[in-house]
């Protein structure tokens, strides 16, 4: 399975077992490019993609700082615009976002929508914070796996930079579910900000979405509901 499948049945475990009125969704942040990488519902993918294009939102925020983003009220905001626009839209009025780091660079976010108002509950919160630290891990472990598959190493050092990026480009058109020049622009904004080859960021996004690891890594460390 690849690591975007596992990421997507994370999201929708992690709606199932943590309440009956939460949406969820999984973001992954590499080297300053976000992209969504799996959702329990529509309404949670939409909301993550306009954040991934707009490059800003409260998930983004928790991956860069480290730091979970509990957003009380959605309709009190006056950051992240794009995403507070299609939040609402969806009739979510709060939601809370849960960081851990994948590795330098990397980092993963567990996201949680709600269309009921209130506090999130401690324990809530505690499930989800563990929840986002065993997606982490298996992140980081696909990345291990890929690292030492040498027949997709040599693939990627043989094929064409033209290849690489179109590759690249189609990943993030799938996950982001946005336009061909959209995703090539944020791949040319993440290479920008981060000082690499736009070749670099491509790879990243090959290997961390769309190659295989060894076996399969969804496995019983994430309780199904």
């Amino acid at each position: 399975m690849t690591l975007s499948g596992y990421l997507q049945e994370c999201a929708a475990r992690s709606a199932g077992v943590l309440g009956d009125d939460l949406d969820a969704s999984v973001t992954l942040r590499q080297h300053g490019l976000t992209v969504h990488a799996g959702s329990s519902s529509d309404d949670a993918a939409r909301c993550d993609r306009a954040e991934a294009m707009a490059d800003d939102g409260p998930c983004i925020d928790a991956m860069v700082s480290g730091l979970l983003v509990d957003v009380a009220a959605v309709a009190d905001e006056d950051r992240w615009l794009q995403w507070r626009r299609q939040s609402l839209e969806a009739g979510f009025v709060k939601a809370l976002a849960v960081p851990s780091q994948v590795a330098p660079g990397i980092a993963v976010a567990l996201n949680l929508y709600s269309r009921s108002p209130g506090p999130w509950g401690e324990r809530l919160v505690g499930a989800a914070e563990e929840y986002s630290r065993l997606i982490a891990g298996a992140v980081r472990l696909q990345l291990e796996f890929a690292n030492l598959d040498d027949a997709a190493g040599a693939l990627f050092r043989g094929a064409s930079h033209t290849a690489i990026l179109e590759q690249a480009v189609g990943a993030v058109m799938e996950t982001n579910g946005c336009s061909e020049q959209a995703a090539q622009e944020l791949i040319r904004s993440a290479a920008r900000r981060r000082g690499v080859p736009e070749r670099e960021i491509a790879t990243t996004v090959l290997r961390s979405l769309v190659a295989y690891g060894t076996g399969n890594i969804v496995d019983d460390r994430l309780p199904g509901p």
